[in-house]
């Protein structure tokens, strides 16, 4: 390429290129040689000054070794005592040892070498010295003539002075080697800017005019590839905005979308400020059918325009776009929320589709029009055009299609109408044949009426095609089916109402009954005698006898109905085969039975079924079992089935015959039902077992012979939504003979000593659902010589604490059936159990919560063989201790005096101080079981006696209860907790509380006090916190129930209103603002109780007053009634008081612990 001021060719451009390249690069390499030869000379001369370092460094270490020696020899030749030569032993062997490292550091240099042995022999010869003199002064010998003398100064002076020169002559060498290396660094640097300056100007002198054309042409071949790529990105421009429409285009299915998808995307791609669209219809108009940034009164113009009219129609004719531009002021204002303008440009293009013009788009912009704006708006033209054609085409095959399906639906919906008539009359059938076993009277005419419904049925099948006449007869026979069902409504609303007033009126009296005979065989005063208790027991258990026949009739009621629902749930097997066997062992062994529980391996370990209901059936099944069996065995066996799992319940009692084989599945029937049967019950046990099977997809079959037992096997689906066909049951041969009964097992599965003598120190109750650490446990008792009794859930766990009598229970917190903590709390409330040592084992930390309930420590899993040795020695420690001893802390000598007299007794020793100081005094002295503390104290606070208890980490921090008479803040509880066990209020009842704190952290047993003293704990049990001074609104109608409550919650130590109907209990809450929780009975005159529930909610001061409804109906939706009205819980009659007591617990607010 040739030019008239330069010309370069290949040839130049590569000398040019060669030179200003290899010019610079030779520089800068022999920079970077030269760059390279410092580093590596400065990295040898920081190697010697390193060195250096550390030759200084260990010649002061030496020097001090050497003066520690001397220091630690003086010390012994003036006292005499051997703890001065330590030091010098073990400084003695080190100081030889560096002067060898230093030797060996300075052998490159024979002067430090020589300077350095004559340092070692001076220090030899002292230690030669020291030694003569250190086995003189050992030898008591006059060694002071050696002091005097200096000779031993003067060595180590000569020591001293060569290790000053040893390191003068190093600092000396490495200050020489520092200025060496920086002349270097100087001298290389200088070299290297000299050479960068020279290369530089000889680059700058002799490449600039060759760089200057070399730009000049470059500068032209950019001015061409320039004006090249502005074509190339307009071409893109085009060709993205095409590509960007047809994306907004895709989906779009009417003229009216495609309109506003086009006009935004010109707003956004070409600054369009106002757009129209207009669609050819037919004759020729022109419909506006899209707008973009019209003004509101822009909005109500014409959108309709005839063929010719405006400019619109006359670009419609001629087929062309139209551009102007120099519009008038008042032609068109373009706004916005700040300001209007002037357009300065309008288009008019229209659009087509195959040669023919469908529409015209019309665009308004605020900058004149370029070339590629046009061209990009006569391909939208093109892209518009095609796209409302096809709308058009999409819209038409639209209508036809929905034509088509309109017919189709039509054509359906008589279909259907035949279909759902044939289902009703079906349906109605089945329910007409499904009623006849309640409704026998009607029995004639309802068969009258299935043969009619299925002659009509018939018909109807045969005479499709005459709809008129089979929609008339088909409303006839729905009038008649109509008139049926609202009689079977009618009397399935009587029958339902029946039971339900019949529930009421037989639980309501029962309610009365069992509560008042419940709380008098409980004797809390102790004023009935033994068999006046046993007389009151006989009461309540009559009353749940007749309460259980009343659930059953109401049971067989709904089955019968059809009303019983059914909730599947995902169900662990082995769960509930530990319950039955929890709950029919003690049965079994209180009969002399052995009762066998098998569960074989290929057995399912979970079902999808209601494992409430499938835990119902296999309960009557085994109570009947335990019930007809006077000697033998029981036994319960689960196995796979086909397509489930198979409940075989055997026994080796009465037997049944083939004869009354057939009946005992049938309601109120029993094998033996004379007048002298032996055996009690109603007879629905087994009828309603045989439906909850059926409604639970399963079956039952039994296998008997008289007189040698029978076999009920329980057939249950794996899931009982399956809807499979039921297979039969493998039938099982009634076992023959008695089986010996088995050695006694806990629940887990592990053997324990139940059967074994009494020949041990101590019997420890360990209640742990893992096998494994419960076999640890176990082995570790007899290897410290205790028996073992061992329970592997909560249930099992509480009744060999209360009927084998242990003497200490490890606790696992984590129980499959009960948390850890609530079995200790129970143990700690029962007379019987509070005194036993507790000692809790627990993966997670619950010393706080534990410690506080009563329990002597906590031991974290998995613990080590000696760390549960520390576990059975601290129980030991609390079994073999004789004497309890007691701290009291209180600054009133007369308090002090009567809690010391309270809690006095034979094996309990009573310390009792008048101050914080004295207490901290006794507290390093001696070791305490319980300390009793009051707040107030000469010398300091509670708390602050507290807190230096804590801080001074005593070894002996017993059980603290604090004994006060202020009344503490939330904020003062929460900090007096961290470091006591309980609070208790002075007041009324709290000698007593105080009483019962006291044996519980003692773990004295409560039979072994005095009797006055027993009665006061019992006092103190029976009034519960929770209820002190709380008020409860009990409304209800039956006297005997209020009576009854009352007397409940009396004792309890809950304040009582009463109120007879919801009319009366809103007036007590107006006249008692202070009531904590309403008891709420639901039947009751003037107003029920779902209507009061419903007003109380209504005031706002009420919306959180906690409302227990009580209801003896029993019905499926009173729950659902209830919680609709507004009640926070649920309770049917007759009210189990624990369960009542349990629930106030609940929804009571919390109260300040006192």
């Amino acid at each position: 390429m040739n030019s008239t001021s330069f010309s370069i060719d290949a040839d130049s451009f590569r000398r040019i290129l060669t030179r200003n390249v290899a010019l610079p690069l030779g520089v800068g390499v022999l920079g970077v040689v030269l760059f390279v030869g410092l580093i590596g000379y400065l990295l040898y001369v920081l190697n010697w000054v390193e060195h250096t370092d550390q030759v200084i460094a260990r010649s002061n270490e030496s020097l001090r070794q050497s003066v520690e020696c001397e220091s630690s020899f003086r010390g012994f030749l003036l006292s005499g005592e051997e703890e001065f030569l330590e030091g010098y032993r073990e400084t003695a062997p080190r100081l030889l040892a560096g002067l060898q490292a230093l030797r060996d550091l300075i052998h490159d240099n024979p002067v430090q070498s020589e300077r350095l042995a004559r340092i070692e022999a001076a220090q030899v010869r002292w230690l030669k010295m020291t030694e003569a003199l250190i086995d003189a002064r050992r030898a008591n010998q006059d060694v002071s003539a050696f002091i005097r003398e200096k000779q031993g100064k003067r060595q180590m002076d000569e020591v001293r002075q060569g290790f000053v020169a040893l390191v003068g002559t190093e600092e000396q060498l490495r200050n020489e080697r520092s200025e060496r290396a920086n002349r270097a660094v100087v001298l290389i640097i200088g070299l290297l800017v000299v050479m960068q300056l020279g290369g530089s100007g000889a680059l700058a002198i002799f490449g600039r005019r060759e760089l200057i054309g070399l730009s000049t042409h470059y500068n032209r071949i950019l001015e061409q590839q320039s004006r090249f790529t502005e074509q190339l990105q307009a071409q893109a421009w085009l060709r993205e905005g095409q590509s960007l429409l047809a994306e907004q285009l895709i989906g779009q299915q009417t003229p009216a979308l495609i309109g506003r998808a086009v006009l935004d995307f010109l707003a956004g791609y070409l600054e369009v400020a106002v757009g129209a669209l207009y669609v050819r219809e037919g004759e020729g108009r022109l419909r506006r059918v899209a707008d973009y940034g019209f003004a509101p009164g822009q909005q109500a113009r014409e959108q309709v325009f005839e063929d010719g009219a405006s400019l619109l129609g006359q670009v419609l004719r001629s087929r062309e776009a139209r551009v102007m531009e120099g519009l008038p002021p008042s032609y068109l204002r373009v706004n916005s929320g700040l300001g209007d303008t002037d357009p300065l440009t309008v288009i008019l293009s229209p659009t087509r589709s195959d040669g023919q013009v469908n529409g015209v788009i019309e665009l308004a912009f605020l900058r004149p029009l370029s070339p590629r704006d046009r061209q990009l708006l006569e391909a939208v033209a093109e892209s518009l055009g095609t796209s409302i054609e096809a709308a058009r085409y999409r819209q038409r095959l639209h209508d036809m299609l929905t034509e088509t399906q309109q017919l189709n639906e039509e054509l359906q919906v008589q279909q259907e109408e035949l279909r759902v008539a044939n289902e009703e009359l079906e349906d109605q059938a089945r329910v007409i044949r499904d009623s006849q076993a309640n409704l026998e009277t009607q029995q004639a005419e309802l068969e009258q009426t299935n043969e009619q419904l299925s002659e009509k049925t018939r018909r109807l099948e045969d005479q499709r095609d005459l709809l008129d006449e089979r929609n008339h007869a088909l409303d006839q026979a729905r009038r008649e089916l109509e008139a049926r069902a609202e009689e079977l409504q009618r009397a399935s609303r009587y029958k339902s109402e029946f039971l339900a007033n019949m529930s009421h009126e037989l639980r309501t009296p029962l309610n009365s009954s069992l509560i008042l005979s419940k709380l008098l065989a409980e004797n809390r005063k102790g004023n009935l005698d033994p068999q006046q208790v046993h007389y009151a027991e006989l009461i309540n258990k009559s009353g749940n006898e007749l309460l259980r026949l009343i659930s059953d009739i109401l049971d067989i009621s709904k089955v019968e109905a059809g009303r019983l629902e059914v909730h599947p749930e995902d169900t662990d097997v082995a769960q509930l085969v530990d319950g039955l066997r929890a709950l029919f062992q003690p049965q079994a062994d209180d009969k002399g039975l052995a009762f066998d529980v098998q569960v074989e391996p290929d057995a399912p370990a979970r079902l999808y079924t209601d494992g409430q209901r499938a835990g119902q059936i296999l309960r009557n099944l085994l109570s009947n079992a335990v019930k007809f069996t006077a000697s033998g065995r029981i036994g319960l066996k689960v196995r796979a089935a086909s397509g489930g799992i198979a409940f075989e319940v055997s026994d080796s009692g009465i037997g049944i015959s083939d004869e009354q084989m057939g009946i005992i599945f049938e309601p109120f029937r029993q094998v033996d039902g004379t007048t002298n049967r032996r055996f009690g019950g109603t007879g629905l046990g087994l009828s309603i077992s045989r439906n909850l099977a059926e409604m639970l997809g399963g079956s039952i079959t039994v296998q008997s012979q008289p007189g040698c037992g029978s076999c009920f096997t329980l057939w249950l689906p794996s899931n009982c939504l399956a809807g499979e066909p039921l297979p039969s049951i493998a039938q099982v041969q009634p076992a023959e003979g008695v089986r010996a009964v088995a050695p006694a097992a806990s629940a887990s599965g592990l053997q324990d000593d139940r059967q074994r003598p009494v020949d041990a120190r101590h019997c420890v109750l360990v209640i742990e659902n893992d096998p494994k650490f419960a076999r640890d446990l176990y082995e570790l008792a007899h290897e410290l010589g205790h028996r073992c009794l061992v329970a592997g859930n909560a249930e099992e766990g509480l009744r060999l604490a209360r009927e084998q009598g242990p003497d200490a229970v490890l606790l696992d917190m984590r129980l499959p059936d009960e948390s850890g903590l609530a079995v200790l709390q129970t143990l700690k409330e029962d007379p019987v159990t509070r005194h036993l040592p507790v000692h809790v084992l627990s993966v997670d930390d619950r010393t706080g919560p534990a410690l506080q309930l009563g329990a002597i420590g906590h031991a974290r899993k998995p613990a080590t063989r000696d760390q549960l040795r520390e576990v059975f020695a601290r129980l030991e420690d609390k079994l073999t201790q004789k004497v309890k001893h007691v701290l009291v802390v209180e600054g009133d000598a007369s308090q002090r005096d009567s809690i010391a007299q309270l809690v006095s007794d034979e094996d309990i020793q009573v310390s009792a101080v008048a101050s914080g100081t004295e207490a901290l005094e006794r507290l390093r002295g001696g070791t305490f079981d319980c300390m009793i503390i009051d707040l107030a104290l000469p010398d300091m606070r509670g708390n602050e006696l507290l807190e230096r208890m804590a801080a001074e980490a005593l070894g002996n921090f017993p059980p603290v209860i604090v004994y006060t008479a202020r009344q503490l803040s939330p904020r003062e509880e929460e900090e007096l907790l961290r470091h006591s066990r309980s609070i208790i209020i002075k007041g009324a009842c709290s000698p007593e509380r105080l009483l019962d704190e006291v044996t519980l952290f003692l773990h004295k047993v409560e039979s072994s006090l005095s009797s006055d003293r027993q009665r006061m704990l019992q006092s103190a049990r029976n009034r519960d916190r929770v209820f002190e001074e709380r008020t409860v609104l009990v409304v209800d109608d039956d006297v005997r129930n209020i009576f009854a409550l009352i007397s409940a919650l009396d004792e309890k130590g809950a304040q009582v209103v009463t109120a007879r109907n919801g009319q009366e209990a809103l007036q007590k809450l107006e006249e008692n603002p202070q009531i904590d929780l309403v008891l709420m009975d639901v039947m009751m005159p003037v107003m029920d109780g779902f209507e009061a529930t419903r007003r109380i909610r209504q005031d706002p001061r009420w919306s959180r007053l906690p409302i227990i409804a009580v209801t003896a109906k029993a019905m499926k939706d009173d729950q659902e009634q209830c919680m609709g009205a507004g009640a926070s819980d649920y309770l049917a009659k007759p009210i189990d008081l624990e369960r009542l007591f349990s629930l106030i617990r609940v929804w009571l607010p919390k109260l300040d612990r006192f």
